[in-house]
C-alpha cells in the first residue's frame, strides 16, 4: 500500500473530523458522519485511529498545534512588539473562532485535568514557551513594568480572548454582540490592544 495514499487518507479524516465539530458541534459527531464526509468506510477510520476518541483527540492535536503556531508571530524580531501583538492576537482569535467546540473540549481538559484524555501540548507549551513570549512582548510595549503586572496582563489577554468562546450564543443574548462579524471582531482585537 502506498504511505502517501494511507496519510492522506488519515489527514482526510481528521480535517473532516475538525469541519464536523465546526460546524455540526462536538455531540453530533460520529463515525460514520466521518466516513461518509472524508468518502472513506468505517473500517478505514476504524484502521487508523481505532475509535471516535482517538478521532476526536487527533482533531483536539491539530487545533492546540494551531494555537501553538499563532505564537510564532510573537517571535519575529523585525516587527514592531506591538504589530506582533496584534498579528498574535488575530492569529490565535482565528483558531478560537473557527473551532470554538474544540477550545471548549480543550479548556475544559485543562481546567478538569483529565488524565489521560488528551495530549497535555498546549498547556505544556503555554507553561514552558507561550507565554513567556507575551510576557517579553509585553514588556517590550510597557518597557519598567513589573513582571506580575506584565503576567496579569497575559492572562487578561488569553481571558479576553477565550471567554467570548465559551459564552457562545449567549454573548449575543446578553449583550447583542456578535464577534463572529470580522468588522466587530477587529474592534475587538483593536480594544484588546489598546486595553491590555
Amino acid at each position: 500500500m502506498d504511505v502517501r495514499n494511507e496519510l492522506g487518507t488519515k489527514e482526510r479524516i481528521i480535517k473532516v473530523t475538525m469541519e464536523l465539530i465546526a460546524s455540526e458541534g462536538f455531540q453530533n459527531v460520529t463515525i460514520r458522519k466521518i466516513a461518509n464526509q472524508a468518502d472513506v468506510n468505517l473500517a478505514a477510520v476504524n484502521y487508523h485511529f481505532g475509535s471516535k476518541d482517538a478521532v476526536i483527540n487527533e482533531a483536539l492535536k491539530t487545533v492546540m498545534a494551531q494555537l501553538i503556531n499563532a505564537f510564532s508571530q510573537l517571535k519575529d524580531a523585525g516587527t514592531e512588539p506591538r504589530e506582533k501583538l496584534r498579528l498574535f492576537i488575530i492569529a490565535y482569535s482565528n483558531v478560537l473562532f473557527k473551532y470554538p467546540d474544540i477550545i471548549k473540549i480543550i479548556i475544559d481538559q485543562i481546567i478538569h485535568n483529565y488524565p489521560n484524555r488528551v495530549e497535555p501540548g498546549y498547556h505544556k507549551y503555554l507553561k514552558e514557551e507561550g507565554s513567556q513570549l507575551l510576557i517579553n512582548t509585553l514588556s517590550q510595549i510597557y518597557p519598567g513594568e513589573a513582571d506580575t503586572v506584565l503576567k496579569m496582563k497575559t492572562l487578561q489577554l488569553l481571558s479576553c480572548m477565550a471567554f467570548p468562546i465559551l459564552m457562545g450564543d449567549t454573548i449575543i443574548e446578553v449583550i447583542d454582540l456578535e464577534l463572529e462579524d470580522l468588522d466587530t471582531r477587529q474592534i475587538y482585537i483593536d480594544l484588546l490592544l489598546d486595553n491590555v
